[in-house]
């Protein structure tokens, strides 16, 4: 290639990257101008999950020459991110230690735009929710028991939170250094117990001869980056990259072999979707006899056509009640069918709770 092709296709991409830049500057004055529509029809909130949702749902169906639908994804969420903070200040608070793979999650979801705080207890976390109608909360929801996570059951049971989006997300881990270009150059590696037995066939993998550090946070494993000797350490890949200019990234990839897909919610004090087919919800249904009526809870949504996509239960003790049942289900065309399900469900159970209707994010 001559220099001559090579500086005219150059030029061309500069002529693209203006007509981008054009665009997306249009995009933002967009965003204004639904802000005010927003705000004429009594919308307070930025985040408006089943729109994003339609929109990434349609970045799926692109057809792309040589950008992969992950790539386009990743672009989008930094436009949508940058847009939705010019209407509003958004803030996500994560039930989790800052720069934990949870803060990742939320990173990966809400972009670079966003606000993200981390609150290590549930009551610093529902205390940022209180802060106003543009913060929302973001946690995983997953069947392992932990305080908080009954901490966080109980306060949808009291309506004290709804979920309004679920996103699911594969969590990966990277080996970052803060000056060394392989990791035979470092003599130790700093991790939390967590991410130790996580990862556990990666360090069963390694051939080289390194002292393993094991520190009790994400941030201290950061903070131990700041040494003057080669150190490496175990970071989610978007807290590694939110760094970039001053860790390098040894090796990329790992992930947990255990949990390969995660689910996560995204947490509001008020619903703010509708009833529309095609969401989901999430009921959560107090029992005393879990399984005798269980199966008519079950009974009754094949009568129906519900379709359930999980259900767990989480046992409880000092209450009126023995376990919360989980049921996560689709929303059905017909509305009365879904009240007729509901109705009868709540019969079976001594306090039934529906938690939001929401959309689905990479399903």
């Amino acid at each position: 290639m001559t220099s001559k092709i090579l500086e005219d296709l150059r030029s061309e991409l500069d002529v693209l990257d203006n007509k981008i830049v054009e665009l997306l500057d249009q995009r933002a004055v967009m965003a204004l101008n639904v802000r005010a529509a927003k705000q004429a029809a009594g919308i307070e909130h930025s985040l408006v999950p089943v729109r994003e949702a339609q929109v990434f749902a349609k970045l799926g169906k692109a057809r792309l020459q040589k950008l992969t639908h992950s790539q386009l994804e990743q672009i989008y969420v930094e436009i949508v991110s940058a847009c939705r903070q010019l209407q509003s200040q958004n803030r996500i608070c994560v039930l989790d230690e800052k720069a934990g793979w949870v803060h990742a999650a939320a990173m990966n979801r809400f972009g670079s735009s966003c606000e993200v705080v981390a609150a290590d207890t549930f009551e610093d976390f529902s205390s940022e929710l209180a802060r106003g109608f543009d913060s929302f909360g973001f946690a995983s929801f997953t069947p392992d028991f932990s305080y908080e996570r009954l901490n966080f059951i109980d306060a949808l049971m009291s309506e004290r939170l709804f979920v309004v989006e679920e996103f699911n997300h594969s969590p990966e881990f990277c080996v970052v250094s803060n000056t060394a270009r392989d990791l035979s150059e470092t003599s130790e590696i700093c991790v939390t117990a967590d991410m130790l037995r996580q990862l556990r066939q990666f360090f069963i993998s390694l051939s080289y001869d390194l002292k393993i550090k094991i520190c009790r946070s994400m941030t201290e494993v950061l903070e131990n980056m700041q040494s003057v000797n080669p150190v490496a350490g175990i970071l989610p890949v978007e807290i590694a990259k939110s760094a970039a200019n001053e860790l390098i990234i040894l090796r990329p990839g790992l992930k947990i072999e255990s949990m390969p897909r995660i689910r996560f919610f995204t947490l509001a004090t008020k619903p703010i979707n509708e009833y529309a087919p095609g969401l989901k919800t999430l009921l959560l249904c107090a029992m005393d006899e879990y399984s005798d009526k269980l199966s008519l809870v079950f009974s009754e949504l094949r009568q129906q056509n519900i379709k359930v996509t999980d259900v767990h239960s989480v046992e409880f003790s000092g209450k009126p009640f023995s376990s919360v049942v989980a049921l996560e289900m689709i929303l059905p065309e017909n509305r009365t069918s879904f009240d007729q399900a509901i109705a009868k469900i709540e019969s079976a159970s001594l306090l039934l709770k529906i938690c939001g209707f929401f959309p689905v994010f990479r399903e």
